[in-house]
């Protein structure tokens, strides 16, 4: 089997991640390229909402002025979440043979299956959820880690990890964050209502294991892991062939042009 693309990020602004997401998504749709699994954070935080949601009904924009808080739409599905103390993933790939022939539930579960092994790699005991669970009302502007969706990770009922998929006609994007470390919780501060701590709901890596300093040694965990049940292995990626620095200085490429335009194109 062809080798999968990996870029191993650094922290760049929601605007930035999310465009670069959805430019790999452009890429996968329009050639024969192999699947890619990019690793990154969010420099500065970000709340980041899925495509659905109407940021004015549910986004409080004075609380997240007052704490440097971005706020950036995803392509994807779901609902608001705070990024903030956790390590991003983001997996992009043609639909069909060879590498994804099953549809969005086999997919979805066999990402969630790398992601437990990783996980089981460094101490924490994840599984995969069976089920579906809501608390504090079911709705569309909930946060996104007070629901367990099925074949999402979790460990011992608690959320460790949300993800969104979005499928086009011939390939797909997947992108899910996993909770390094108490912070996520602080979503309640951003949303419109009178939402309860969500603490007990979630987990962290930090949390299961007693160490703060597990960002590295999950990332290459995530590469093993991936490496493991897809039955690939790696060859390094940059979107531009300079690195991702060019990306957001002004180069122009293809991509970075693409990367221009979404910036400017704000959360709408």
């Amino acid at each position: 089997m062809k080798k999968w693309s990996l870029i191993d990020d650094k922290a760049f602004s929601g605007a930035v991640n999310m465009a670069v997401d959805e430019y790999l998504l452009f890429r996968a749709e329009n050639g024969h390229v192999p699947p890619v699994l990019r690793l990154y954070t969010f420099s500065p935080p970000a709340v980041t909402i899925g495509f659905h949601q109407d940021p004015g009904r549910i986004v409080d924009m004075g609380s997240l002025a007052r704490d440097g808080i971005d706020l950036v739409r995803r392509i994807t599905g779901g609902r608001a979440l705070l990024h903030a103390g956790e390590l991003t993933y983001s997996v992009t790939a043609p639909l069909g043979p060879p590498f994804f022939p099953g549809g969005l539930q086999k997919t979805f579960l066999d990402i969630s299956r790398a992601i437990v092994d990783a996980l089981k790699s460094i101490g924490v005991d994840a599984g995969i959820s069976d089920g579906r669970s809501f608390s504090q009302g079911e709705g569309h502007s909930s946060p996104c880690l007070v629901s367990t969706s099925r074949h999402e990770v979790s460990v011992k009922g608690r959320k460790i990890m949300g993800s969104a998929q979005r499928r086009t006609a011939s390939a797909f994007l997947q992108h899910g964050s996993i909770l390094l470390r108490p912070a996520s919780e602080g979503i309640v501060d951003y949303l419109k209502g009178d939402w309860k701590d969500i603490s007990s709901m979630i987990t962290s890596v930090e949390e299961e294991t007693g160490s703060a300093d597990l960002d590295l040694p999950l990332r290459k965990a995530m590469i093993d892991s991936f490496a493991d049940v897809f039955g690939t292995g790696f060859d390094e990626m940059s979107i531009d062939g300079d690195g991702m620095t060019k990306i957001t200085s002004g180069a122009k490429t293809k991509s970075s042009e693409f990367m221009e335009q979404k910036k400017s194109e704000g959360t709408g």
